[in-house]
């Protein structure tokens, strides 16, 4: 089983512990501004869209080679309504090209497939109907699914084709945890939801950026960390997602 509700979690002599006080015994929060709306995410959206606790993305954790990315927004299920706006995928940078401002991608207001990276490295390409998700080394021949004429700064959104995929790194289970409270994870808002996945295909000592948008990008997740550099006596305890670091990881990291 891959979800873990509040109750299951708090049991947790850890707890999850992603923010607030007792986040510096555990995940670090790596979330920087998107230089978009005020300096902050969390009660934070892009600017002309709907300010509340379900559109907003609050912010990346690492602990290790976990990433952990937290939100009032439900990841898995989107919001009542509004079902063409789901999560999209998560990109990591590692050489600081990365680009997020306006694209001018075109006019209108949709979706469009296009020949641009936007100098992301890496897209990790969630499953969230699965929990699941694949690692690509981005190149040349890969495309991304974009929104145009609506909160452009936002993208890239999804990722669609083309680059190569990671030997190793295909169908990892990712760790989703709903019903965290603000007292659970320190942001404000009422409810929030977690997702766990893992970083170690990035090499040791690896400066990167990761970046997370839903459709229509209604909100705009960065952060900034670097891969652990492993200790011969601690390479035994690097978790395996969200629940693998609170020591109830289940299965293997990589797919044999």
């Amino acid at each position: 089983m891959k979800i873990y509700n509040t109750a299951f979690v708090l049991g947790l002599s850890a707890v999850l512990l992603l923010a607030g006080n007792a986040c510096a015994l555990s995940y670090h929060n790596i979330t920087v501004y998107d230089g978009l709306g005020v300096a902050t995410e969390d009660g934070e959206v892009e600017p002309g869209c709907l300010n509340r606790q379900e559109w907003d993305l609050e912010g990346f954790f690492q602990k290790g080679s976990s990433l952990a990315m937290v939100g009032g927004f439900d990841f898995v299920n989107g919001v009542a309504g509004y079902d063409k706006y789901t999560s999209g995928d998560i990109f990591i940078d590692i050489d600081g090209d990365a680009q997020y401002g306006t694209t001018n991608i075109n006019g209108g207001s949709g979706q469009e497939t296009v020949g641009n990276t936007f100098g992301y490295d890496y897209v990790l390409d969630m499953d969230f109907a699965s929990l699941t998700y694949s690692v690509f080394k981005l190149n040349d021949s890969t495309t991304t699914t974009v929104w145009y004429g609506m909160n452009e700064e936002s993208n890239p959104w999804k990722y669609d084709a083309g680059g190569e995929l990671l030997a190793g790194y295909e169908n990892l289970d990712m760790e989703y945890v709903t019903g965290l409270t603000d007292a659970d994870c320190g942001f404000s808002g009422g409810i929030h939801y977690a997702v766990g996945v893992d970083l170690s295909f990035l090499a040791p000592g690896t400066d990167f950026t990761s970046h997370f948008t839903m459709g229509c990008g209604n909100d705009n997740l960065m952060g900034k960390g670097t891969a652990p550099v492993p200790e011969p006596a601690t390479m035994l305890l690097f978790g395996t997602g969200i629940a693998g670091l609170l020591g109830v990881g289940r299965k293997r990291l990589r797919k044999a």
